[in-house]
């Protein structure tokens, strides 16, 4: 009788296993990042010493998208292995409805993010890096606005997000990948514009667990800012380009800000509704 009590209790106290990732294992697929960042630079470097130009045009695509697919590679192994997770990506459509607000929500972001970074002046390595990303011609259009969106979008919401919100509250599991997401961009000037916006992803990715949507919202993100960069390579404020004095600004930005609670609420009673009307179906 006792060994059954004990082993009652013992049984209580082990945790159901976690799917992948948990918030622990979203800090190792950073440093997993890292690590395959820094070994593939090593044959770059090499490359680079016998004079070949390897950080323009096609190689720019290469050089990103090389590392971000092998990371995520690794991450479909973590996830496959482990019986918690089931299927993996999250493909399905979603509704064409919602699409209008989703773009006015995007281009809100945008305005925000364009404000934030423009606090504090980017130091001169990072704003050249940066061009070098948003080369005019099609190998910088597919780096930033094509690859970027798609692998981001499989690595944080596909995988990252879908594993989290299996262990944790929405909440929860918006904000630790939103977290991870600005993270990944490794430095402090992408952070914040990047935390900003996967939240929103996140959000929309938890409603409809369409990673199409995501990837559609990263694309008319990155896209817009390819475009204002290739239609005016000079300017690195949004927000200059109309010449609206400080009053101005402060009260778009507040607009901005208003129209994304809009927004949200539009989300909420939409998702909310939705649900109801597939509830008294069954």
């Amino acid at each position: 009788m006792n060994k059954q009590i004990e082993t009652e209790i013992s049984a209580e106290e082990v945790p159901a296993q976690l799917a992948y990732p948990s918030i622990k294992q979203g800090w190792g697929m950073l440093g997993y990042f890292i690590l395959i960042t820094l070994l593939y630079s090593i044959p770059l470097g090499v490359i680079q010493l016998s004079g070949i130009d390897i950080q323009h045009g096609f190689y720019l695509l290469m050089n990103y998208s090389i590392p971000m697919i092998l990371l995520i590679w690794l991450l479909r192994f973590f996830w496959k292995k482990n019986p918690e997770n089931g299927r993996f990506l999250s493909l399905k459509p979603f509704p064409l409805i919602i699409l209008p607000m989703v773009v006015l929500m995007t281009l809100s972001f945008i305005w925000i993010n364009s404000e934030i970074t423009s606090w504090v002046p980017m130091p001169s390595f990072l704003e050249n890096l940066f061009k070098e990303m948003m080369e005019p011609n099609i190998w910088g259009f597919l780096t930033v606005a094509v690859a970027a969106p798609i692998l981001e979008e499989t690595l944080l919401r596909g995988i990252v997000l879908e594993g989290l919100l299996k262990n944790y509250n929405p909440k929860k599991a918006i904000i630790w990948s939103a977290l991870f997401f600005g993270i990944l961009h490794l430095n402090p000037w992408q952070f914040v514009a990047a935390f900003i916006v996967a939240l929103g992803i996140g959000y929309l990715y938890w409603r409809t667990r369409s990673l199409w949507l995501c990837i559609f919202i990263h694309f008319l993100n990155n896209a817009t800012a390819f475009l204002i960069y290739f239609l005016y390579p000079d300017t690195t404020d949004t927000a200059d380009l109309f010449e609206i004095g400080t009053i101005n600004r402060v009260l778009i930005f507040g607009l901005a800000i208003f129209i994304l609670w809009l927004v949200y609420r539009y989300f909420e009673n939409y998702f909310k509704s939705s649900t109801a009307e597939s509830a008294s179906k069954i």
